[in-house]
């Protein structure tokens, strides 16, 4: 399964994106690519990971490190529909 986390500061700033420069998934997540962006959201993460729980966990793990507020949503290939 492919997630997407929506990145929005919350107060650490540079400390955070020092954070995702340099993340690393845990066991049995793929991150495809962390990227900076403008507007409502400051950053934007797709992974993939087999397992809800392990999503719900590292987008935790990695708002609460960040301390940023971050929304994850589910990706589904257009193909699936």
């Amino acid at each position: 399964m492919i997630f997407i986390s929506l990145l929005s500061p919350k107060g650490k700033g540079k400390e955070a994106l020092d954070y995702l420069r340099k993340m690393k998934p845990p066991p049995g997540i793929k991150i495809h690519n962390v990227w900076v962006t403008l507007g409502r959201y400051d950053a934007v993460i797709v992974f993939e990971v087999t397992d809800v729980d392990k999503a719900m966990r590292f987008a935790m793990d990695t708002g609460f490190s960040t301390d940023y507020t971050i929304e994850t949503l589910t990706a589904i290939p257009i193909k699936n529909l």
